[in-house]
């Protein structure tokens, strides 16, 4: 599953009262999530990307991610399983005198692809059963 959003952060967007989005999502695993920055934003559009009040990007919780012209990939395998299945886009630009879009991609797979640890553990059970260990 494949997801995208074009999201407007106006300029001169304070820390304070920053530009929020909720990305709609479904059950499943997180395997990538990338933030593209435009050039011309000059590493002066701020973003975080949050699950409920969960810093998911960046992991380093109470900063920002900033680029100018490049895409921040982060693979962080995080697992959306219980509703509401969704993320929360925050973003500011203090100090820029022009709009600027950012681009939030998101993919996921289901658990049962994204994990398949849990399928070979379960196997295993099963094998283990069958032959009484």
């Amino acid at each position: 599953m494949f997801y995208a959003w074009d999201i407007t952060v106006s300029a001169a967007t304070p820390e304070g009262t920053p530009v929020t989005q909720i990305l709609k999502l479904t059950k499943g695993v997180i395997t990538r999530l990338d933030v593209k920055f435009a050039p011309g934003c000059h590493r002066l559009v701020k973003v975080r990307v949050l699950r409920s009040e969960f810093q998911l990007v960046p992991l380093s919780r109470g900063e920002w991610v900033t680029g100018d012209g490049e895409t921040v990939v982060t693979e962080p395998y995080y697992g959306l399983d219980t509703a509401p299945y969704e993320l929360k886009f925050v973003g500011c630009a203090p100090q820029t005198v022009y709009n600027h879009v950012i681009t939030v991609r998101v993919s996921m797979q289901p658990e049962e692809i994204a994990a398949p640890w849990k399928i070979i553990s379960s196997f295993i059970e099963i094998i283990k059963r069958l032959m009484g260990i």
